[in-house]
């Protein structure tokens, strides 16, 4: 039995080969785009492999150094991504407030502290309220750059995430039923990079929201470039037509907004009342079909997006999706720095 256990185990591809199939080492990650298909399916068997180590490690960064710089509040991808490298063996060197304790509160531009931080790191993590800033900023590093969270581009690392848990969690990406919905599609980065690769993997995409706040131009003419995608928008549906909309998928996507708290937050707070995630929606559809709609945010959340109630079913598919968080960064970056 022993000598059988052993041939199984010799047969299975080793984490470093899992690393190198995934063949981005020394790329950075601006957009999901970024990534091939492929890329994210070897991604997701690397993520899968590291999972037993989310909460010791696995030595396979040893003297690497990831840089964090944060020009916007963040708990997740931040914590995430230092999680991740801890796992991995690395360091971490952190910058959450540069505006107030880098030499940006000096006025040094973001190409000096990118091309400095690069003196010090193999990979950075750069979060900023401008995409466009943050990109011409990005090209002038000499290390790898991972968007975590750029203006109201992209966040590609949480779509990343939150497709792998549905991977996970639904069995396959393809053929799924999605719903992404949000009132301000505009300011939804989270939401773009998401529905690029569910529409690329093959699920079945419902973008909900505003008419007068649809998704960019860009991100559908992106859609539209996606070879068999199955896209569709709905508009300025009220709460009672949300919920029967949702009745019909297998998650619900709720990309938030990642506003502080002031007068914009406020404003979504009201536009969010037309997108409320009934309990008893999904409770229904539960007991007539015995079929389990998860539904899942990003976080943070406002009051008032979701029934909350909702935290303590098997609907829940968030908190759950924190765990999964740091084995498919773990993956990224063990992918980009090679190990």
């Amino acid at each position: 039995m022993q000598k059988e256990a052993l041939r199984d185990a010799a047969k299975l591809p080793s984490i470093r080969s899992l690393v190198r199939a995934v063949d981005f080492e020394g790329r950075s990650l601006h957009s999901i785009n970024d990534l091939t298909n492929d890329q994210i399916y070897a991604l997701f068997e690397l993520a899968r492999s590291l999972e037993p180590f989310h909460r010791s490690s696995v030595d396979l960064l040893r003297g690497s150094v990831m840089v964090t710089l944060f020009f916007q509040p963040s708990t997740r991808t931040r914590m995430s991504f230092e999680t991740a490298m801890h796992r991995l063996g690395g360091a971490v060197v952190t910058e959450a407030n540069p505006l107030v304790s880098s030499s940006a509160a000096k006025e040094e531009s973001l190409a000096d502290t990118m091309r400095t931080i690069s003196k010090y790191a193999n990979v950075i993590v750069l979060r900023h309220p401008d995409d466009v800033a943050a990109r011409e900023g990005a090209s002038y590093a000499e290390a790898p750059v991972i968007n975590g969270g750029w203006g109201d581009w992209e966040h590609p690392t949480q779509a990343l995430l939150d497709l792998y848990t549905l991977w996970r969690t639904h069995g396959s990406v393809e053929g799924a039923k999605v719903v992404v919905a949000t009132p301000d599609m505009v300011h939804a980065r989270t939401g773009h990079s998401m529905a690029y690769g569910l529409a690329r993997l093959g699920a079945e995409v419902t973008l909900a929201s505003r008419r007068d706040y649809r998704a960019p131009e860009e991100v559908i003419e992106g859609l539209r470039r996606v070879e068999g995608a199955k896209v569709r928008e709905v508009f300025d549906l009220d709460q009672d037509g949300f919920n029967d909309l949702i009745s019909e998928v297998d998650l619900v996507y709720l990309p938030g907004c990642s506003a502080p708290k002031g007068e914009a937050a406020e404003e979504f707070k009201k536009m969010m009342d037309e997108y409320y995630v009934r309990l008893e929606t999904l409770e229904k559809v539960r007991e007539s079909e015995g079929r389990i709609i998860r539904v899942t945010h990003t976080l943070p959340r406002r009051p008032g997006e979701m029934d909350l109630r909702i935290d303590d079913t098997p609907h829940q598919q968030y908190f759950e999706a924190i765990t999964y968080s740091v084995a498919i960064r773990m993956a990224l970056v063990a992918a980009i720095v090679g190990a």
